[in-house]
């Protein structure tokens, strides 16, 4: 309880200012916030789930270099697929951004050839004041904590996801009025992840259990407990995709944690089959395997429990009430590791029969 008293003491009182950037560095080569402009009427954006023929729009990335100059970069954007880029859902849906090579020499999208871009979603953004809509706070805390997942995530492993948080201004080219600001972050190609480990990615139908990488599999599914994440299969591929090493090897990568109890968004549900109703509630989803040292797992998550607090306090937009909360959360996870039999219960014993 002391241990506690002082870790949310700490959360509460960081400083969470945004840094702007003052150097130009590469997109993932650090963790400044990159602020950008980016025109763009999302009412004319078509959606992929409903025109079969969607075809990316032209518009530009707009930021101060570190001369203080403007630069104009050219991409083109498109709405991606699922919950987000519905556009009874979220007034700024998740896009692909894409860039064009000759473009990008000298910026910080230099090497960058498409990059997904996760936004606050802001479907509460409007006049409506009803009390039962989301408000604006809650849906930058939604991008904040998702951001911050996938940095927990690079700290289990290296075979991940980098992401860099924007402070991006939409300006809309029909009427400046409906201009605003909002928080976000790029989330790396999964093309740029395979490259980097000189992997090649795995077809929606290619999982091969035998060179299922295990230990990744088990840290995947514990990562997953630990963020309250249930929206995830590695047989099925849904919000996990898998790397082909050159020993043959299949490694499962996390994306998309909007769903988990870390992000708590107000539209996330676990399914329906399974036995708990709020995301809040962890349950674990990770396969049974006779060779799992569950030890040495529990352990090397309880070492990152002080960096993993560091990196939320450290994490921009989130208020001194959202790092209370994540902290919590975090914290409950990591006193279930120090007690064997709740481990044993909620975990080893709660594990799922392997498919096949």
């Amino acid at each position: 309880m002391v241990r506690h008293f002082f870790v949310i003491l700490l959360l509460v009182l960081a400083s969470t200012g945004l840094r702007a950037e003052t150097k130009a560095p590469l997109l993932f080569s650090t963790n400044d916030v990159l602020e950008l402009t980016m025109p763009v009427d999302f009412d004319k954006l078509c959606s992929p789930r409903d025109t079969p023929d969607c075809d990316y729009t032209p518009t530009v990335f707009e930021y101060r270099d570190a001369n203080g100059m403007e630069q104009s970069v050219p991409i083109s954007i498109r709405r991606r697929d699922g919950w987000r880029a519905m556009e009874s859902n979220c007034q700024v849906p998740t896009i692909f951004v894409r860039f064009f090579p000759e473009h990008t020499i000298g910026t910080p999208f230099e090497g960058q050839t498409t990059l997904a871009l996760t936004s606050h979603c802001g479907k509460g953004f409007s006049q409506n004041k009803a009390s039962s809509r989301p408000l604006p706070d809650e849906f930058e805390s939604y991008v904040s904590n998702e951001f911050l997942g996938y940095r927990l995530y690079n700290l289990v492993t290296d075979v991940s996801l980098k992401v860099r948080f924007v402070r991006i201004t939409y300006s809309n080219p029909r009427d400046p009025r409906r201009d605003f600001t909002r928080n976000g972050f790029f989330a790396e190609h999964f093309e740029s992840l395979a490259q980097r480990f000189n992997a090649e990615l795995v077809p929606e139908s290619g999982l091969d259990l035998e060179k299922l990488d295990r230990g990744a599999a088990e840290e995947v599914a514990l990562f997953n407990y630990m963020i309250g994440n249930t929206d995830w299969s590695i047989p099925e591929q849904d919000n996990v995709f898998l790397l082909r090493f050159p020993d043959g090897r299949q490694v499962p990568v996390l994306f998309d944690l909007d769903m988990s109890g870390l992000v708590n968004a107000h539209y996330a549900a676990p399914a329906s089959d399974l036995p708990i109703r709020s995301v809040k509630q962890r349950h674990f989803q990770g396969f049974c395997a006779p060779e799992t040292d569950w030890d040495s797992l529990f352990a090397k998550f309880s070492a990152l429990e002080d960096d993993m607090l560091k990196m939320l306090i450290d994490t921009p937009g989130l208020g001194r009430g959202d790092r209370r909360v994540s902290g919590v959360y975090l914290l409950s996870f990591f006193d279930l590791l120090e007690n064997p039999e709740e481990r044993k219960s909620k975990i080893v014993d709660a594990c799922v029969k392997m498919p096949g």
